[in-house]
C-alpha cells in the first residue's frame, strides 16, 4: 500500500500511479533500495524499494542517475523527493498495459468480458467479446508465461 497524495489515502492502485519505464534495472547495494532504472528520453529515474514500493522521479539529469549507481541511494531519497516531482509506479498485474478495446475480425470493436492474470508472472489474460458477431477471443498481455503458452 502506498499513500497517494492526490487521493489522500493509502491505496494499492489509483489513476495517479504511473506505468513502469521500459529498460533494464540495475541492482544496487543499499539497505532500502532493490534496483534503479533510468529512461534517457523521459529523464525519469525509477527506484524500486525492498518493501515492494516503486517510485519514479521526473526531470532527473542523467548525471544524477550515474552518480547514484555508485552510492548509497536511500540517503538521497529525501533530497530527491524535495527537488523532483515524483509518483508511485504500478506493480504486478496493474503494471501491464491492456487496451480499452480490440478489433474483431468482423471489423467492429470487442469489449472486455473477463480478465485474469498473475502478479508473479506479470501478465494479464483478457477475454474479448464482440457484440456484433458474437465472437470471443482470449489475448495475453505483459511478460507472462513462456512463448508456447503465449501463442495459444
Amino acid at each position: 500500500m502506498v499513500y497517494c497524495r492526490d487521493c489522500r489515502k493509502k491505496v494499492e492502485d489509483c489513476e495517479h500511479f504511473v506505468y513502469p519505464i521500459k529498460g533494464g534495472r540495475i541492482s544496487v547495494f543499499d539497505a532500502r533500495v532493490e534496483t534503479i532504472a533510468y529512461h534517457d528520453e523521459q529523464r525519469t529515474l525509477e527506484v524500486a524499494l525492498k518493501t515492494g514500493q516503486v517510485w519514479q522521479f521526473f526531470q532527473v539529469p542523467r548525471e544524477t542517475f550515474d552518480a547514484l549507481q555508485d552510492s548509497t541511494i536511500s540517503s538521497f531519497l529525501k533530497f530527491m523527493a524535495h527537488k523532483y516531482s515524483y509518483a508511485p509506479v504500478k506493480t504486478g498485474m496493474r503494471a501491464v498495459i491492456v487496451p480499452d478495446s480490440e478489433k474483431c475480425n468482423c471489423g467492429n470493436m470487442m469489449l472486455q468480458k473477463h480478465r485474469t492474470g498473475s502478479d508473479f508472472d506479470k501478465y494479464v489474460r483478457v477475454l474479448w467479446s464482440c457484440q456484433s458477431c458474437n465472437a470471443s477471443e482470449w489475448k495475453q498481455y505483459g511478460e507472462g508465461l513462456g512463448r508456447e503458452r503465449r501463442n495459444r
